[in-house]
Formats: structure tokens, sequence, C-alpha cells
């Protein structure tokens, strides 16, 4: 695995500050099942007796919990700084309107500022303003949750619907589970689809990745990008095909892990009991423990364990 960063930004990437191993889970956009393997893997990880947390990294659209069976607790708010004006100060100076990188701030009469559009809550406008006319004030963004049940502990972040701060609160769902690093075996960390930011920021410190996929044009399109990313930060990774039966381009795949010199961790066929565990909001594993499905995630586990975990 060729990096193109440079040593020190690799090393402050891979770096946690915890000892407690990270295992990521990623996916393409296509809908592969990436937080089905996630949940399952997790559940299977408990099967063994480890003490999991499982992070939800994909904010725009959480749904382990829905997955898991399990309503949201112990919600957290995630807040930006959302500017607040005083009108008796205001020198009209016009600097904080300058400064606003979304083009916010709107000034309709003299010593009058107005935000008119999205703020992103970088305070730019607090810092250029002369004589401190501009109050520190906060808004929601999101939200984050811990949900404790037996040996698992899911914590969750949401992103308010329209809001834009995607990034802060996965970083928010992150450090919530890392300051409780210490009572885990493990964190399962269960991204959002694609290569952008988000995904970086949720897979900072990892030290295995499963990388989901399926053997379609659209996903194996989907693994390059995946791996190429992977590929640059010098992440270790396996590749496990979800519904591996659904048609004959398996060499699709084949052709992107060889590219990649990443080996197949495993497949996955869809049965009735798979899909049955899906539709009642309860994983394979503790649904059906002895199916085909629940067989082939426990392995994976298995794998992991010995490879990865102390």
């Amino acid at each position: 695995m060729n990096s193109e960063l440079r040593p020190e930004i690799l090393e402050a990437f891979h770096v946690t500050g915890f000892s407690t191993p990270i295992i990521g889970v990623t996916g393409g956009k296509g809908g592969v099942g990436k937080t089905t393997v996630a949940v399952n893997l997790a559940m299977a990880l408990v099967g063994e007796g480890k003490k999991v947390a499982l992070v939800d990294c994909d904010v725009d659209a959480p749904n382990a919990s829905i997955l898991l069976g399990l309503s949201l607790q112990q919600r957290s708010p995630v807040k930006v700084t959302h500017p607040i004006f005083d009108e008796r100060k205001c020198t009209d100076c016009k600097a904080c309107i300058e400064a606003c990188r979304l083009n916010s701030l709107f000034r309709p009469t003299e010593n009058k500022i107005l935000l008119m559009g999205e703020c992103s809550g970088c305070e730019a406008c607090l810092l250029v303003c002369p004589v401190d006319a501009i109050g520190r004030g906060s808004r929601e963004v999101g939200a984050t949750y811990e949900t404790r049940k037996g040996r698992l502990s899911l914590f969750t972040g949401a992103l308010f619907p329209g809001s834009e701060e995607s990034a802060l609160v996965v970083k928010s769902v992150r450090r919530r589970a890392e300051e409780k690093a210490g009572n885990f075996d493990v964190i399962l960390v269960d991204t959002a689809p694609g290569t952008h930011c988000n995904v970086i920021d949720a897979l900072q410190g990892a030290k295995f990745v499963v990388a989901v996929t399926e053997p379609t044009p659209l996903a194996a399109h989907d693994l390059d990008l995946m791996l190429s990313l992977l590929n640059r930060f010098a992440l270790d990774r396996s590749v496990f095909i979800n519904r591996s039966d659904l048609s004959t381009r398996v060499d699709l795949i084949l052709d992107i892990t060889e590219k990649h010199a990443t080996r197949i961790e495993s497949g996955l066929q869809i049965d009735h009991q798979l899909l049955d565990s899906y539709l009642q909001g309860d994983p394979v594993v503790k649904r059906f423990p002895d199916s085909l499905a629940a067989k082939t995630f426990q392995a994976v586990a298995e794998n992991i364990s010995k490879e990865h975990l102390p």
C-alpha cells in the first residue's frame, strides 16, 4: 500500500491516544449493505464476549439503531456558533460582511447587520470585528446519542435535515465514543458511504477497515475509489462481497482487489433468514445464529479478533 501523504500526516492520522483498536466498515453509495455488515459484525464480536462500541458515523442517514431494534438514548446536542449583533456598538465598518465566506451577512441600514443565510459557525465575523459588536450565540445542528444493551454500546450521530455541518457531527460522535474507549475491547466505526471528508474523519486512527461491496459495475467503480482512498492513508483492509450470488460479475470485484492488492474477506449470499432479520430489525447473528449468513459474519468477526484485537 503506497501512500501519497507525508509521513507526519500519516502519523497524525493513525494516532488515537488510546489502545483500544478501531475497526472501520465502509462502502460505496449504491446501498451495498454496509450498515448491515457493521451491525452483524458488532453483534458477532459481542457473541465472542467482547465489549463493543459501534459508532454510527453515517450522520446524514443513521440507521444502525433501526437494524439493532434499539431506541436512541442519552441525547447530547451538537452546536455551532451563531453570531449575535449589537447595533449599539456597531461602527458600520462592514469588516464582518467581507469576512463571511458564505456571504450570509446583509446590511439593510446603517449599523444593522442581519444573518440572511446559512452560518457555518466559523467565527470569522467575531474575529474581525474591531469593537466587539458581535456576540457568541449558538444553534443546534444535530445530536449524538449513546444507547447501551449488554456488552454493546451504540454511539449515534444525527445531523438535522438541511444543516451543512455533517463533519462537526461526525467528529462529535467519534469524540463521545473515544472518551470511553477504555471501557471497550474494540471500537467499530460505520462510516458514511463514499470517499469524502466525513469518511476520512470517521476512519481516523483505524487499525483495519472492511470495505463492503457487491458484484455490480456501480459497486465495483465505488470500490476502486474506496481502495484508492485507503491506499492514500495506508490503511490495512479486506473486501467483503455482499450479495455475492447477485450476478456473475464477481470478476469485476476480483479485478479491483487484484489492482489494489487487497484480499477478499468473505462473501455473503442473500437468504430468507437474512432478509427476515433485516425486516424485523434484529441482527441475523442474534435471530438466526445457525444460519449461513450468521456463520459468515461470525467467521469474519473471528478473523478480526485473531488478527487485530488484543
